[in-house]
């Protein structure tokens, strides 16, 4: 046999647990696998020249994260940093690259959430730095975010600096 009917049939999930990521303007959606861990807000180490949305960086087990504001990167204002606000460690789906982690200012703690393919719906609108597509979870509106354009952003000031 060749061709498509070749190919071994592989199923959907029905079901992904994922992670609502609160910010000051809306929620990031992103698989379970994606958060590596949710640390307390601490300042990061100031970065010479860096775009308005890298706020600096981290020491995190060994390794030096750039700290992005997600809410700035898509254009809009840095949100307020309150006493409930955490970081959010996420990988950026390249393990083997030069920036396999990076972290992301939340404005509270993540929810877990089950989505399944009837309650996530596609929204219109342009998508903006970092965001790789609009959803709606159950009504709820979220961004999918696009971790390997953030990984590249954060690694392009990196090696200009």
């Amino acid at each position: 046999m060749s061709g498509p009917d070749a190919l071994p049939t592989t199923e959907l999930p029905q079901e992904v647990s994922s992670l609502l990521l609160p910010l000051a303007d809306g929620h990031l959606l992103v698989p379970v696998d994606t958060l590596s861990e949710i640390i307390a807000l601490q300042s990061p180490v100031s970065a010479f020249d860096a775009p308005d949305w890298y706020m600096g960086e981290l020491h995190w087990r060994e390794l030096r994260l750039p700290l992005v504001s997600f809410e700035v990167m898509r254009g809009n204002p840095m949100p307020v940093l309150r006493s409930n606000c955490r970081i959010a460690v996420l990988s950026s789906g390249n393990g083997e690259g030069d920036l396999p982690f990076f972290a992301v200012v939340l404005q509270g703690t993540p929810r877990l959430v089950r989505v399944t393919p009837e309650e996530l719906a596609a929204r219109e609108g342009e998508c903006a730095m970092g965001e790789l597509m609009h959803v709606a979870l159950s009504g709820e509106v979220a961004v999918i975010p696009d971790l390997l354009a953030i990984e590249e952003a954060c690694l392009e000031y990196r090696n200009r600096r």
